[in-house]
């Protein structure tokens, strides 16, 4: 299996140019509606990721998106497992929500979202891609990309306390 078999191109841009790394939770799709089955000591995350279809979007996430220059590729970056990969296609599909590659975590994987996308744009990197932006509003994704040396842009969802 490749490292990027997890990877779904929706577009022919090239990975070797500016790139600008989205998550999804949070940042574009309004996940407040699904936080009920992370609460009160509950960690149903199967419940939390089928409940993805009835998402809305952000528009302040959706409209970066859209602005973001033509020539740059688009790539969204989510910890959402692969499972609920038609879900996400057809929920980026419908609400026309601008990428040229969404990644996935793949089946198995149980690292923390943190890893998880340390390593994924890790690969985009190997793969030529220039990041100028990572859109996240995770608070220990957001340490690890200061960490790593990467362009952070906070978003605040509201998930998380201070």
């Amino acid at each position: 299996m490749s490292a990027t078999d997890h990877w779904i191109h929706r577009t022919d841009a090239p990975l070797d140019r500016a790139t600008v790394v989205f998550d999804l939770d949070g940042v574009i799709a309004d996940a407040s509606h699904r936080q009920r089955h992370l609460r009160d000591g509950r960690r149903d995350w199967d419940a939390f990721f089928d409940d993805c279809v009835h998402d809305t979007v952000l528009p302040a996430g959706a409209a970066l998106a859209a602005a973001v220059d033509e020539g740059h590729t688009v790539v969204i970056l989510t910890a959402r497992p692969d499972r609920v990969l038609h879900a996400t296609v057809d929920w980026l599909a419908a609400n026309g929500i601008r990428h040229d590659v969404l990644v996935l975590r793949p089946r198995g994987d149980r690292r923390s979202s943190a890893d998880f996308k340390r390593d994924e744009l890790a690969t985009l990197v190997a793969q030529g891609a220039q990041i100028v932006a990572v859109v996240e509003d995770s608070p220990p994704n957001l340490a690890m990309l200061r960490d790593e040396g990467y362009p952070a842009v906070p978003v605040a969802s509201g998930y998380y306390e201070n």
